[in-house]
């Protein structure tokens, strides 16, 4: 029985720890909201945070591979060390993040799996 409470309260704390994480990723992804964007990239579309590991990233590819037909996106490999280097000058913290810029500032930041739809209307507003 008491191995028992030790397993649980152990489970409760993982479970804690990753929403506490989650909660923590979302709220440093909203403070890059109105944010310069280098102007290499131009003055609208969407950075696409990805790493090629990660299953959701693999899972948006055919997401961002339509939206790109219709909007500029640039896609930054998080395992290569340029695409690190300019995650970590977001503060971008997990893949896939999607960051939406219009007129050289960020707009909207989102993080973890996006519909289609719901980018295009981000970016079209």
């Amino acid at each position: 029985m008491e191995l028992l409470k030790i397993f649980l309260i152990g489970v409760a704390g993982t479970i804690a720890f990753m929403f506490g994480l989650q909660l923590f990723a979302r709220w440093r992804t909203k403070r890059i909201v109105g944010r310069e964007i280098p102007r290499k990239f131009g003055r609208e579309g969407i950075l696409y945070f990805y790493s090629p590991r990660c299953g959701v990233c693999r899972r948006m590819e055919p997401v961002i591979e339509s939206i790109s037909g219709k909007v500029k996106v640039r896609r930054v490999d998080v395992s290569q060390r340029d695409g690190l280097e300019l995650a970590r000058s977001f503060g971008i913290l997990g893949t896939p993040t999607t960051v939406v810029f219009k007129e050289g500032k960020v707009k909207k930041v989102f993080l973890g799996f996006q519909k289609e739809e719901k980018l295009l209307q981000e970016v079209r507003s």
